[in-house]
């Protein structure tokens, strides 16, 4: 084995430094590989790249031993049975880019040696309880498949077929939606007997996609014409089973620009009875009463809280779920963070300062149905102090949306009172809540 590495070690040189030596007629050289000749000009591959030399200007051209060259004399001297010696010829062999001549040699080693790791490694062998097996049997055996040329779990492979008959389902959908007559019945009706007596789970996705592609190009059109087309499609995605059913008719309840789509929305996610609707849009009227957005959005943003708050009410109320109180109370009235002169479409209003204090404490329960105790605090000018405001106006926010909803679950009117509506709350809850 001494002997081999030694005499590698001198063929790794002569390998790097083999090729052809072509010797100009001026006194020059060039060395690299002829890789075209012509009767007026070679083509020589250099460590630098292409050089191409005129023919008459070359004396003569020194052929030098190749890397290949090299291997199959340094193979001729490897005893038959020496695996360690097979194994160091293929490490030669990869550093040289040889290799297919490098597989052969670390195939040799392992018939020699079936438990020689290094040559097991190099062939990409893993091993598992005492057993080498190939990567492909080993990604078999932790229950992967092959498709496409990668190997993914039975569970991606599924997936990645839904989605391929979904996209199928998609542009299907598109087709079927854009047809006469586009009453809701009448798509409805189309789609149904599309899909037939086949596997839901495909044709289930595209209408979720679709909608919310639909929902999408209504915002954004100038004109909608798509509303009746909607309600047949929140109409089939109230009858799914799927969680994604679920999702996307909250963000439907909210995103869609037509009242009777988002009420359609609502009805089902009533029907569902589940407190995760609730938790979603408690959880949406925290976010758009957050400091961030009060003090820190832009007009854009105000406006989009403003839209928000509305409609995460509106869905509140269809639910008719009374812990939501607290939720309403809070976004029954918002002031905004806006400098003065700016431009707004919000008029002033010209409030007294008061000072911070506790009202009482809410009890939310988040999209993952953990229950988290808020404080509830009383600040007409959400704590800044009055030194901080001369430049400042508050725009007050009044959500009529949230107060009808609060009359309609409690059966109570305490006007814009919130410290009413939440005394209310905690003087009655345990009438309501589980």
């Amino acid at each position: 084995m001494k002997c081999l590495a030694a005499m590698l070690i001198v063929c790794g040189l002569a390998a790097r430094a083999a090729g052809d030596v072509i010797h100009l007629k001026s006194g020059g050289r060039v060395e690299g590989a002829v890789v075209s000749r012509t009767a007026a000009e070679l083509v020589v591959q250099t460590g630098a790249g292409k050089v191409t030399l005129k023919t008459a200007d070359v004396a003569r051209i020194e052929a030098k031993a190749t890397p290949f060259d090299v291997y199959r004399e340094m193979a001729a001297k490897v005893k038959a049975d020496d695996a360690d010696g097979r194994y160091a010829l293929g490490l030669w062999c990869q550093d040289h880019k040889l290799y297919r001549e490098a597989r052969a040699e670390f195939e040799k080693t392992i018939a020699l040696d079936p438990n020689h790791k290094g040559a097991r490694a190099r062939l990409g062998y893993v091993l598992r309880e005492g057993k080498w097996l190939t990567d492909a049997e080993a990604k078999k055996a932790d229950g992967m498949v092959l498709m496409d040329g990668k190997w993914v779990t039975s569970e991606e492979r599924n997936l990645a077929e839904q989605r391929a008959v979904a996209a199928a389902w998609v542009k299907r959908l598109r087709q079927l939606v854009a047809q006469s007559p586009t009453s809701e019945a009448a798509v409805a009706d189309r789609i149904l007997k599309a899909i037939g007596d086949r596997p839901r789970e495909a044709p289930d996705m595209a209408i979720r996609t679709v909608l919310e592609e639909m929902i999408r190009d209504a915002i954004e059109a100038k004109l909608d014409r798509t509303q009746e087309v909607r309600l047949a499609l929140v109409g089939l995605v109230a009858a799914q089973k799927a969680p994604e059913a679920a999702d996307i008719l909250r963000k439907t309840a909210v995103r869609d620009i037509d009242a009777r789509v988002r009420a359609a929305a609502i009805k089902a996610l009533a029907a569902q009875k589940n407190i995760e609707n609730t938790a979603y849009f408690v959880a949406l009227i925290q976010r758009f009463t957050s400091p961030k957005v009060r003090l820190e959005g832009d007009k854009q943003t105000r406006a989009t809280a403003r839209r928000v708050l509305r409609r995460a009410s509106e869905a509140l109320a269809g639910l008719g779920d009374l812990r939501a109180v607290p939720a309403l109370a809070s976004a029954m009235s918002v002031y905004f963070r806006i400098k003065a002169g700016s431009d707004d479409e919000l008029p002033p209003l010209s409030i007294s300062l008061g000072t911070t204090h506790l009202a009482d404490a809410a009890i939310v329960t988040d999209p993952f149905g953990n229950q988290i105790v808020v404080p509830i605090t009383e600040n007409t000018n959400w704590g800044l102090e009055p030194s901080f405001e001369r430049n400042v106006e508050d725009p007050f926010f009044f959500n009529d949306a949230a107060y009808n909803a609060l009359r309609s679950l409690t059966g109570q009117d305490f006007s814009h009172d919130k410290r009413a509506w939440l005394t209310w709350y905690y003087r009655n809850r345990q009438n309501f809540e589980d």
